[in-house]
């Protein structure tokens, strides 16, 4: 059934509800001289009443609608609706406002804004200035929009052609092919990928996949659960954590990532580069230019590709070999290495955990031999390495900091563009900011603990350890190895490695600070409660030092010896179970032969 109304310049039609399809496409355009009348056809399963209402501005207000609907509207005109049951198809007309579509909708061509309430199907958008949701969406393909203001979307969006793109959070994969302004969104629940350009602000709070972001002015990203992808940014980048491999390449501006969990590849980064953890192996190619700063922790290898003519001072902690142009080849247990290329005008300092390989540069100055010149002292290495937690700790915090204060502001943005749901994902991201800051804390504390369990003795470089006719000499970095494989060998079901390696050690003369303490203070009441956690370790001079001495026992072993009521046999079984331990340990690579013999004769063997 169809039906004419004429109105007036820029018309508004108003609809409540519409149990069908809803169809609009443009009819008449305006005419030539102010006040002319414009006409609507309508055209519906059923006959509609039409009432013309005339206030400040006119308005067309049609009734219910149980069935499929037909608009012809002029070009101008604004169209709200209530709710639609079925499909909508609008295209040619000024301004749409719809507040609820219970099926999918495709929108062409508006000339002013298409604002929506909640979307359950999938929405196609196309040409429009603004595009602002309230609510959630099925999934979204937008093309051409010059401003795009979004809540919620349950599953994929693609955003094509974008100018300004602000997002509550996408369910399902997020792609912006071009993205011209900037990109602002508090969560991704799948892969995000992103090209942008030399002037566009990227700001992400969470990313449950991967990343690959390529071409964009500045970087902000809370955190990303997968892989990580970044090419050609040409100004700075701040990232929290990083679950899978990170691969960047062109960054002009100062780079700070906290934690990368598996492997790092940097190349062509040309200014200041933090990294508070790498957990894999790293690869880095940088200029290094003067006045930067390069601040990075690596638990595997490193790999770092100097300028030809590089100007800078590198001082590293390595725990494996050490490799490079002029340098051959130096293993060891811990090497403290403080090399000068050029006037040595950038920082770097660095800790890794495994080898350590540089490539390129010039020959490093060192005027006494190529390695007595450049080891630091223990005391510089306690102190260097203590700083260098605590700067970790800072990194982490100032991340979450800056990720928290973007966070709000994009929370604020949103609330103040009608989106409801904004609070939700912004105190999710807010939490995983907390968490990485206090995770960073954390590594900072270990930090801390792993250099208060052992001190070399008379100042030297290496703990010298006499147990009977036998003596060992090793770094305090080995030392520090062995507890921690015998925690790890513990926690993965070894039973008695850590209380093997810890008795072992006290046997060598290496007694806890605790136990010193205790020595000097009154015994505890018998109805005190007894600590059962074990202290930190640290050598005992007294019993070290002394050639062909027995190892000491504390006044509190033998207290402990005298009031234990344990038969003989069951201690006798408790030390089985300690040397089986060590003996495993062995077997699956966790201490070597030499360590394994040392712990072994100090049990007992």
């Amino acid at each position: 059934m169809r039906q004419t109304v004429s109105v007036g310049p820029q018309p508004r039609i108003r609809v409540d509800r519409i149990s069908g399809d809803l169809v609009v496409r443009p009819g008449e355009h305006p005419g030539e001289h102010p006040g002319e009348l414009q006409r609507v056809l309508i055209e519906s399963d059923h006959a509609l009443a039409a009432e013309l209402v005339r206030g400040g501005k006119e308005c067309l207000v049609l009734g219910d609608c149980r069935g499929d609907l037909t608009l012809w509207l002029p070009a101008d005109a604004a169209l709200s609706v209530g709710w639609l049951a079925g499909d909508g198809d609008i295209q040619g007309i000024r301004l749409c406002e719809l507040e609820e579509a219970r099926a999918d909708l495709a929108v062409k061509r508006l000339s002013e804004a298409l604002v929506l309430g909640r979307v359950a199907g999938d929405l196609r958008v196309q040409e429009v200035p603004l595009m602002r949701v309230r609510g959630e969406i099925g999934e979204g393909l937008v093309k051409e929009v010059e401003r795009l203001e979004m809540s919620s979307v349950g599953g994929d969006l693609v955003v094509e052609g974008g100018g300004t793109v602000l997002l509550g959070s996408v369910g399902g994969d997020l792609r912006l092919p071009a993205v011209a302004s900037s990109l602002r969104c508090g969560r991704v629940g799948g892969d995000a990928q992103v090209q942008g350009g030399t002037d566009t602000k990227v700001v992400l709070g969470q990313i449950g996949g991967d990343l690959e972001l390529l071409g964009a002015a500045q970087v902000y990203i809370g955190g990303i659960e997968g892989d990580a992808v970044l090419r050609d940014i040409s100004g700075e980048v701040e990232i929290g954590r990083i679950s899978g491999d990170l691969d960047c390449r062109e960054v002009m501006g100062q780079m700070r990532v906290s934690q990368v969990v598996s492997d790092a590849v940097l190349k062509k980064i040309h200014a200041s580069l933090e990294m508070g953890t790498v957990e894999g192996d790293l690869s880095l190619q940088a200029d290094f230019p003067p006045g930067s700063f390069t601040r990075l922790n690596v638990s595997g290898d490193a790999v770092l590709s100097l300028p030809a003519q590089a100007n800078l001072t590198l001082r590293a902690v390595v725990g494996g070999s050490v490799s490079g142009a002029g340098l051959g080849q130096e293993r060891g247990e811990t090497r403290l290495l403080s090399l000068v290329y050029g006037s040595g005008e950038a920082q770097v300092e660095l800790r890794v955990g495994g080898n350590l390989r540089l490539q390129g540069g010039d020959h490093p100055r060192a005027d006494e031999g190529p390695w007595r010149s450049l080891l630091w002292s223990w005391e510089d290495f306690e102190q260097e390495m203590k700083a260098f937690g605590r700067t970790m700790t800072t990194l982490g915090q100032e991340l979450a900091r800056e990720m928290t204060r973007l966070a709000q502001d994009l929370a604020r943005e949103l609330a103040g563009a009608g989106v409801e749901s904004s609070a939700r994902w912004s105190e999710e991201v807010l939490r995983m900011l907390e968490e990485q800051a206090r995770r960073a804390q954390e590594r900072a504390s270990a930090w801390e603990r792993r250099f208060a369990r052992f001190g070399p003795q008379r100042g030297g470089s290496r703990v010298r350890l006499r147990f009977q006719e036998h003596e060992w000499q090793m770094d305090p970095e080995r030392l520090y190895r062995m507890l921690d494989q015998a925690q790890r060998a513990a926690a993965e079901g070894v039973a008695g490695a850590m209380e093997a390696v810890e008795r072992a050690l006290r046997n060598l003369g290496l007694v806890s600070s605790a136990e010193e303490r205790w020595q000097a203070s009154p015994p505890p009441s018998s109805g005190s409660k007894e600590r059962t956690e074990t202290p930190p370790m640290r050598p005992a001079a007294s019993s070290a030092e002394q050639p062909g001495s027995q190892p000491a026992v504390s006044s509190q072993a033998a207290a402990e010896s005298v009031s234990d009521p344990a038969p003989v046999a069951a201690v006798e079984h408790e030390h089985e179970r300690e040397r089986e331990a060590i003996l495993r340990m062995i077997a699956e690579g966790r201490l070597s032969p030499e360590e394994g013999d040392m712990l072994l004769e100090a049990l007992g063997a």
